[in-house]
């Protein structure tokens, strides 16, 4: 048994350095296509402001990275190597230093920090001075359970060079305009347009309030308004609704003979066309259609189609129109005349009004009615706007004629 051990020890050594040996090998074969996946997990780039400064002149340095993060790992990186004070870029000074708000696209987190950097120093003039290369340090993590994937890793952002006091360096290829805007910018940006949003959204509240304000004040005062004045009927229409009165009670008295009632009547419609004639005003009260006037009261529609009639009454008697004839201011003689006639058809209408025996003169106030009709014509006459001209005229030259 002791001869054959060193044997199985050699057999056992060999079997193990050639599983060591196959175990490297795989290895080897296995890192490039890790460390592509890697490199392929986080890319990072900076930019300046500025492609040539003066001494001690501040400008900008934006360093942006992205990282990918999917439902299986998410790449992550030390926040603390990106504070100004660990920022090693000698010769060049960082000052401050200033995170913006991730943006996040998937499979990609952006972020940027954006630093104020200037060069300090004498032997700088006309030369090319490069911001010295940045090693940035990240790790993968399992994005359930947020423990770490393998070593940390790290990849080198090369060297930028400047030109201290001239346009561009010597070493600067691919020269074009690009984009100055940093994440800063698109933060006050869409700052300000939020601002504008919610102060739009409050000026449309206050136009709505102020919007049903107004309307609740229209409707208000639309049913709450005071019933408006109705213009007075005009002297013509009272007129032409004493002719048809006088019309309808003549058919009346054709058919039924004379009453008290059809006396009334007459006795109204003679005191209106008298009011008119000496000037004075009628009483009017707007009703509806449907509404029948008091004893004394003519009804007289305003226009064909309303639903509304005036009501017009006067207290007009024979002795008025005697004292204005009597009192000096005489009358054009035509319309003398209708008074006259209307002042004696109302002493016959008022003697059978008050009678105190239950008789009618038939024939009497036949008579009366007729010459009232005719006085009425005349008052009619007078108002039609071409009599009214011309009397107008003659008085104007009487006037004159007077003076002179």
């Amino acid at each position: 048994m002791s001869r054959c051990c060193p044997g199985r020890r050699r057999v056992l050594l060999t079997v193990f350095v050639c599983a060591t040996w196959l175990g490297a090998r795989l290895d080897a074969q296995r890192t490039p296509a890790s460390a592509s996946a890697v490199a392929e997990s986080i890319k990072c780039w900076w930019h300046t402001d500025k492609d040539a400064v003066l001494i001690g002149e501040q400008f900008a340095l934006t360093l942006t990275c992205g990282v990918a993060e999917n439902s299986r790992t998410k790449v992550t990186a030390d926040a603390k190597q990106f504070e100004p004070t660990a920022l090693a870029l000698a010769p060049f000074e960082v000052l401050s230093g200033t995170p913006h708000e991730d943006i996040q696209d998937p499979p990609w987190r952006y972020f940027q920090r954006e630093y104020r950097v200037r060069l300090l120093g004498e032997n700088f003039f006309g030369q090319d001075v490069d911001i010295p290369a940045l090693k940035i340090s990240y790790g993968l993590r399992s994005a359930t359970t947020g423990e770490a994937d393998g070593r940390d890793q790290a990849i080198v952002l090369p060297a930028l060079p400047m030109r201290v006091h001239s346009l561009v360096s010597k070493n600067t290829t691919n020269i074009r305009d690009g984009s100055t805007e940093t994440f800063g910018d698109i933060e006050t940006r869409l700052s300000q347009a939020r601002s504008t949003l919610a102060a739009a959204g409050v000026f449309f509240a206050f136009a709505v309030v102020l919007l049903g304000l107004s309307a609740r004040k229209m409707v208000g005062r639309y049913m709450e308004r005071a019933p408006t004045k109705r213009r007075p009927l005009p002297a013509a229409a009272v007129l032409r609704g004493c002719l048809e009165g006088f019309g309808l009670l003549k058919s009346d008295v054709a058919r039924e003979g004379w009453t008290d009632e059809l006396v009334g009547r007459a006795l109204a419609l003679l005191r209106i066309a008298g009011a008119v004639a000496l000037g004075r005003r009628v009483a009017q009260t707007t009703v509806d259609r449907d509404v029948e006037g008091r004893t004394g009261q003519l009804k007289v529609r305003k226009r064909i189609l309303s639903r509304k009639r005036t009501l017009v009454s006067a207290p007009t008697t024979a002795g008025a129109i005697a004292r204005q004839l009597a009192n000096g201011t005489a009358p054009a003689p035509r319309l003398r005349m209708a008074l006259d006639e209307i002042r004696e058809s109302l002493l016959v209408f008022n003697a059978a009004h008050y009678r105190r025996n239950g008789q009618l003169d038939i024939s009497a106030l036949d008579t009366a009615l007729a010459r009232g009709e005719t006085a009425l014509r005349r008052i009619r006459f007078t108002t039609r706007w071409p009599v009214r001209t011309a009397d107008a005229l003659v008085k104007s030259v009487a006037r004159r004629g007077a003076a002179v």
